[in-house]
């Protein structure tokens, strides 16, 4: 199930989305925090790592720190397209500390490198 990680036309979000929204946000403020991980996103969800483990797994078919690496790179396409930031300085903002990481990261998660939005 691939949830989007914003809120959209609804007006009562949904039990998913109040458990996702709050996580993808704390993720979203500590964008340039590269030591921000699991840890930190199981004291937002106010739950063990076992139980948003098991969340995030039902509800995203995703494991925290994918979920986080996630949230970093739909952050990183709109500073590719909007902010017009090259690849590095993209992969720096939303927290990567090697671009080639990010590079490959994003290219494995959307199935294209990123470069390709800065034609």
């Amino acid at each position: 199930m691939d949830v989007s990680y914003s809120q959209e036309n609804s007006s009562e979000p949904s039990p998913e989305e109040k458990f996702l929204l709050p996580l993808a946000d704390a993720v979203k403020a500590n964008l340039d925090n590269p030591d921000f991980g699991v840890k930190a996103l199981c004291e937002v969800a106010s739950l063990s790592n076992m139980q948003v483990n098991r969340k995030l797994k039902a509800l995203t078919d995703k494991t925290p720190s994918r979920f986080i690496r996630s949230v970093r790179l739909q952050e990183a396409i709109r500073l590719l397209q909007v902010e017009k930031l090259n690849v590095s300085e993209a992969a720096y903002a939303v927290g990567f500390s090697d671009p080639n990481y990010f590079s490959r990261s994003f290219s494995e998660e959307f199935g294209y490198p990123p470069s390709e939005l800065r034609v």
